[in-house]
């Protein structure tokens, strides 16, 4: 079913503020622009874990960040289990990236969205951006069945008109996805998951049970780790099976983000290379999400359970 951005943009806000959460217009801003740009596994449907986060007193309504360290060129933050969204929003926004790399550190938030929102923002500012983290397991070693690490997501991005906007998880699907499947009833592709014995499953309810597979295999997996081991490295946070609350919010987040920010007046500025790559393929990564977006009508596909369920919590408070 297809619903106006504006109409759904205001039942979450109105969702957010009947719990007294704190800048609920950019939450509500960030999860209809993923949706928007084709990231629905981190859009709408992750309003249900704030909430239910929020209700339960794992995730912060307002903002609760300290910070640890503090340099020109980086800072390292403790979010003490504030929201995601709001906090990150706020550095891209307020801090000012004069130095010709930067660096900053952030642990323990809760879910901040699609990392391309952020990196996109930069690159508009004129800036490139380099954006990875942890979340809970979700991947597993091929041939194993346990969970081990996180899809690890990462963005990467570009000023140019316009920007390239690389965002993407490292497993062969998002786990975001795999839980849109399950709510739908439909299968998932054949070859990225597995069940609790390690065989590959298209059931989204047995690949939730059981793992994700890696992009590029064994590779893929050890670059997988090594983003990970980094992001514990930089920002003090659990990682593999230790990270807990960030799809299941019964648990405080303690999770960790890392974003380097390059000036590129220290370099080159040279965009010769993307023009020619975008001339010689038709499009870039981050092109697929501006089409999508110019080509919305102001309107997004949602499916009627997960509908339903939102109008249910405007009503409900609380509703966990």
């Amino acid at each position: 079913m297809k619903i106006p951005v504006n109409e759904l943009k205001e039942i979450i806000i109105h969702i957010l503020d009947k719990r007294g959460i704190e800048d609920s217009s950019v939450i509500a801003e960030h999860f209809i622009e993923a949706e928007l740009r084709g990231h629905s596994s981190h859009g709408v449907q992750r309003v249900i874990p704030l909430v239910k986060g929020i209700e339960l007193g794992t995730i912060e309504r307002k903002l609760n960040y300290k910070i640890l360290k503090s340099t020109s060129s980086s800072l390292l933050i403790d979010a003490r289990r504030s929201i995601g969204i709001v906090l990150w929003n706020k550095i891209i926004n307020e801090l000012e990236f004069k130095e010709p790399i930067s660096i900053v550190a952030v642990r323990n938030a809760s879910h901040i969205g699609f990392l391309g929102y952020y990196t996109r923002k930069l690159a508009e500012k004129g800036y490139s951006a380099i954006m990875f983290g942890n979340a809970e397991p979700a991947v597993v070693f091929p041939g194993k069945a346990e969970k081990l690490l996180s899809t690890t997501p990462l963005s990467i991005s570009i000023p140019s008109n316009p920007p390239v906007v690389l965002d993407m998880a490292l497993s062969l699907t998002a786990r975001g996805k795999i839980i849109e499947a399950q709510r739908k009833g439909e299968k998932i592709p054949y070859g990225v998951a597995v069940n609790e014995r390690g065989e590959i499953t298209t059931d989204p309810t047995e690949a939730l049970k059981g793992g994700l597979l890696p992009l590029g295999g064994v590779k893929g997996f050890y670059l997988m780790l090594t983003l990970e081991l980094l992001t514990s490295f930089l920002t003090g946070s659990a990682v593999g099976p230790e990270v807990k609350g960030v799809l299941n919010t019964e648990n405080p987040p303690n999770k960790g983000e890392v974003l380097i920010v390059i000036n590129p007046k220290f370099t080159e500025e040279e965009n010769h290379g993307i023009d020619l790559m975008r001339r010689i393929l038709g499009s870039l990564p981050g092109d697929r999400g501006d089409k999508l977006l110019k080509n919305s009508g102001n309107e997004i596909n949602i499916d009627e359970k997960l509908f339903n369920t939102l109008n249910e919590m405007a009503k409900k408070i609380p509703y966990f």
